[in-house]
């Protein structure tokens, strides 16, 4: 027996019954922290307001002030906006209606009936994220009315998904993880049950995990993934050898 199939029984004895019970185990995990994302009756969006960040896209219209009606701009890095006429407006962390209460007090010095309204276009500063076996992994655009299944709708588990257990996250102001719930995507679709469908928070985070034989095959793959360089050294050399044996004496070739 190859020195490489005596090291590669070794690992499937001592970690197939490990890599099992951990596939068994991860899959059974159900949190039930449903009273932190879902509250009755259901929102149709966040019920917190949104604060504008870089590089969030604004628009700013007003019927008696030609000169920023109409006026699209991105964020700055800086937080801050410049609008014609009345120049440059931090508005990083506020909401919109109080930077359009500041520029049209600003437009009052130039129009007696100034007016002014404002809206997010484009809502880039925010994010929700979608991790494990989907077909569209990483960052979503936040914009206050995400909901799970939508966000699941777009990121599309795999074949090797757990749709069963799918988890909803939800991270404090430091990372940490302090919200957790459990939904059966399964359950949601074929039964309509949309009782856990939560509207998201900002840095929400749903994971997708694998399925238990998913789960298995990726961490005996990552087991054996020390091994190839290993497997690449025990073959060059009897590749190296079986060609040295070749000679070649007087146009005829010899072992």
């Amino acid at each position: 027996m190859s020195l490489m199939k005596q090291k590669f029984n070794r690992y499937s004895t001592v970690f197939m019954p490990l890599l099992t019970g951990l596939a068994v185990m991860g899959g059974c995990t159900y949190y039930t922290d449903y009273s932190s994302f879902i509250s009755e009756p259901r929102p149709l969006v966040t019920l917190t307001e949104y604060h504008m960040a870089p590089p969030d896209e604004v628009q700013i219209t007003s019927k008696r002030v030609r000169e920023i009606d109409r006026h699209r701009e991105q964020i700055a890095p800086d937080g801050r906006i410049t609008v014609p006429l009345l120049g440059s407006v931090f508005v990083a962390g506020r909401t919109c209606a109080d930077v359009a209460a500041e520029l049209e007090a600003k437009a009052r010095d130039f129009y007696e009936d100034a007016d002014v309204t404002m809206r997010v276009t484009s809502f880039r500063s925010k994010k929700i994220y979608v991790f494990g076996e989907v077909g569209a992994p990483g960052p979503y655009s936040y914009d206050g009315a995400n909901t799970v299944l939508e966000t699941l709708a777009t990121a599309q588990p795999t074949r090797l998904a757990d749709p069963s257990r799918i988890h909803v996250l939800r991270p404090n102001k430091d990372g940490e993880l302090i919200r957790r719930m459990t939904i059966n995507l399964d359950k949601m679709i074929k039964e309509g049950d949309t009782a856990l469908d939560a509207v998201l928070e900002e840095g929400d985070i749903v994971y997708v995990p694998a399925n238990g034989l998913a789960a298995v095959g990726l961490a005996l793959q990552q087991l054996l993934l020390p091994l190839q360089p290993m497997a690449m050294t025990i073959q060059r050399p009897t590749e190296i050898d079986d060609s040295a044996r070749t000679r070649t004496y007087g146009g005829n070739e010899v072992q």
